[in-house]
């Protein structure tokens, strides 16, 4: 991957330009997973501030009810109405559970403009050596099969929505690019979904499909947790960032991003002016450079 985006501004919290407050989702569905803290309650609280219509959240863990709360309260802070809320438990790799979410949404809205995989999970480091069967392959049965899964099964309706966004993000991260050690699972899992997206464009390309990925900042959550107590000081970015950009970023069909990977800590004034060096030289993709 070729791009050096220094002396690009660098943000660890959201800002002016892509404030979720200006921008237009009105109308607009979107469905984001596990939605129930972090970057993709973040995510939610963005879109409804950005007057969403519908968000769908998906979580392998209950929902608090401060969530609904939460997402209300954000849209009513910009003087947008409720978003109608539907919350899911729903294990990635579960093939029932996403049946049954995506038969509920096209019965009961039909459409869907917006689907950001965010679910994700993060083993505690580990040399490969030592590393437990188990955990280990989790990481790569959540974060690139439940990513599968959901494209997967909810494409169709992506696609079929009359002028809609068309639109998937996928959450991808540093680690992608970053050899740490005692972290191969889950920098592979990132590496291979930049690869998936690149693939999801290739075969859809005469679809109107617009994907890409976002590595959202170095932010404390619940899956840093299992990072080494060393660097969590390094994690302060805000959850917002992450959101006001996957919400900035969708607000309309920007078919240049497809197959790319972006930084939600670049500024986006600036990322945006460098699209013409960014097309021309197809950056953002992976390859090998010989």
């Amino acid at each position: 991957m070729e791009f050096k985006p220094n002396p690009m501004t660098i943000h660890s919290d959201t800002y002016d330009f892509i404030d979720s407050s200006k921008v237009n989702h009105v109308g607009r569905s979107v469905l984001i997973t596990g939605a129930s803290s972090g970057i993709g309650l973040a995510t939610a609280c963005s879109f409804a501030r950005a007057g969403t219509f519908l968000i769908a959240l998906t979580s392998i863990e209950p929902f608090p009810t401060y969530v609904i709360e939460f997402i209300s309260e954000a849209a009513e802070s910009c003087n947008h109405p409720p978003p109608t809320l539907r919350s899911y438990y729903l294990d990635v790799n579960d093939i029932a559970f996403i049946t049954f979410t995506v038969e509920d949404i096209t019965t009961n809205f039909g459409k869907l403009d917006v689907l950001v995989n965010n679910a994700g999970f993060m083993p505690t480091p580990s040399p490969i050596a030592e590393s437990d069967d188990e955990t280990y392959w989790r990481t790569f049965e959540i974060n690139i099969r439940g990513t599968y899964r959901m494209t997967k099964v909810l494409l169709p309706l992506l696609l079929s929505t009359p002028n809609g966004l068309k639109t998937i993000v996928n959450l991808s991260s540093i680690a992608a690019h970053n050899l740490r050690s005692d972290s191969s699972a889950y920098g592979m899992t990132k590496l291979a979904i930049l690869r998936f997206t690149e693939s999801l464009c290739q075969e859809n390309q005469g679809d109107g499909l617009i994907a890409f990925c976002v590595h959202p900042g170095a932010i404390m959550t619940k899956l840093a947790e299992a990072m080494p107590k060393e660097t969590h000081a390094g994690l302060s970015d805000r959850p917002a960032l992450a959101g006001d950009t996957i919400a900035f970023l969708t607000e309309g069909r920007r078919q240049w991003l497809n197959a790319r990977y972006v930084s939600a800590q670049w500024d986006m004034a600036e990322f945006l002016d460098k699209k013409d060096e960014i097309v021309v030289g197809d950056k953002l993709k992976m390859r090998m450079v010989l």
